[in-house]
């Protein structure tokens, strides 16, 4: 279940007024594809996006920059905010919890990025394609922040979503 939040101001608040993860999920656009990944193997974490726990003491917007890295390789800069929202989830092991506060940020991706490839990190194995803005496939609701990704990337179809609220600024 998804509940977006106004701002991140207050998805950060509530985050710290309840004690919940705080997450971050990256959004990689190159034309009209998002990136994403599959776990090798899979073990149940299906296909998603970038993403990994804000540090303490760590802005969300660095926490995306540094997962981007950690867990693709990526060094990719300037991440647009998207949305905030409470995730209320049946995750698989590898989650740390099934209540999360999650922050999405866009990445503009650029053209001479391969088209498949594989990264170790902290002892996964993550490959890595592009998927269709369309139908990108994501898992556990990760397709959430697509309405808000579409006003930056027309071709970003609603179809994965099952939010219709938009969030505002953070």
């Amino acid at each position: 279940m998804i509940t977006f939040y106004d701002t991140q101001k207050q998805a950060r608040a509530a985050a710290k007024a309840d004690g919940l993860r705080e997450k971050v999920l990256c959004f990689v656009v190159r034309g009209g594809k998002l990136l994403v990944f599959d776990h090798i193997p899979d073990g149940g974490a299906g296909v998603q996006v970038v993403g990994g726990g804000v540090e303490q003491n760590e802005l969300p917007e660095a926490a995306a920059i540094r997962e981007l890295w950690e867990e693709s390789g990526l060094s990719l800069s300037e991440p647009r905010y998207l949305c905030s929202y409470l995730w209320h989830g049946e995750p698989p092991e590898a989650f740390k919890s099934p209540v999360q506060i999650a922050h999405a940020y866009a990445f503009s991706a650029p053209a001479d990025l391969p088209d498949i490839w594989q990264h170790h990190a902290d002892g996964h194995l993550f490959s890595f394609r592009w998927a269709d803005l369309q139908s990108p496939g994501l898992d556990w609701e990760m397709g959430a922040a697509l309405p808000v990704l579409r006003q930056f990337y027309p071709s970003v179809s609603l179809a994965d979503s099952p939010a219709t609220q938009l969030c505002k600024s953070p």
